[in-house]
């Protein structure tokens, strides 16, 4: 994954950052205390913002914690059949699974990770009729002499039987905000006004209120899941921290961090 985000900034704000910023000023607090022979009262600032940044710290760190973060966001959008899908005039596949790795000889190997199954959900929904055309959208790799994520999805959707006049890609985009913006023109191009959006059921929420805000009307398209559903069980396990979960609470954080500064 992209260890550092787009709006570098963002990363101050996420979980894991204010955590630990606060066990280094409540640390930094106690040290000073100690040294200037304070009372424990004057030391007590410290020491609250100490424990308690470690303990949130350790619980965002959780499975469990990690779960219930990113269910607050896919409940919203629970798994449906694409056949199921109202017909609608375009579907579009939000970028965020092409990734590239240069080799020691100056080439570049190109693959899908992580969020690979918003193309192969976006295509099964138009081979099942749902719209006519796909649009596609995405930034880049950072990895030079790359395509754009949009036109690399639109190539393997090509590839797969999807006709040269049905598959179509937006511009460069950086943000969830700029590649709306840059599908927008190729649906308005061709009269598109109700869309498919297939995303991560995380992400979801935030792109189609985003679709919703430039006058399109969206059904919601979810491909990837951080949850189970239903099929979650309770274990103790769930309470062992680990990287991976706090990465997970931090996603979910810039998620609703982007609803509510960047609707």
């Amino acid at each position: 994954m992209n260890l550092v985000a787009t709006r570098w900034w963002s990363m101050i704000f996420m979980p894991s950052c204010l955590l630990m910023l606060g066990i280094a000023v409540g640390a930094a607090w106690c040290v000073w205390a100690w040294r200037r022979g304070k009372t424990p009262r004057q030391a007590w600032p410290g020491v609250v913002l100490l424990s308690g940044s470690t303990a949130l710290l350790y619980l965002a760190s959780t499975p469990l914690a990690a779960r219930w973060a990113a269910w607050t966001l896919e409940r919203e959008n629970p798994p449906v059949a694409v056949e199921e899908l109202p017909v609608a005039d375009a579907i579009v596949v939000l970028g965020g699974a092409m990734y590239a790795t240069e080799r020691a000889d100056g080439s570049v190997h190109v693959y899908a990770r992580h969020a690979s199954d918003r193309f192969e959900t976006g295509l099964a929904a138009y081979r099942a009729g749902r719209a006519p055309f796909m649009v596609f959208g995405g930034g880049g790799t950072g990895v030079p002499g790359t395509p754009t994520e949009g036109e690399w999805n639109r190539a393997r959707a090509i590839e797969r039987g999807v006709p040269e006049g049905a598959a179509f890609a937006a511009g460069r985009a950086q943000y969830t905000s700029d590649e709306s913006q840059l599908v927008a023109e190729q649906l308005r191009a061709r009269g598109a006004k109700t869309i498919i959006v297939c995303s991560s059921a995380m992400h979801l929420p935030r792109a189609a209120e985003h679709y919703r805000g430039l006058g399109f009307t969206v059904t919601p398209l979810p491909s990837d899941f951080a949850t189970r559903g239903e099929a979650e069980e309770w274990s103790w396990a769930l309470l062992i921290p680990r990287g991976v979960a706090l990465a997970q609470t931090d996603a979910a954080a810039k998620e609703w961090m982007g609803r509510v500064v960047a609707p």
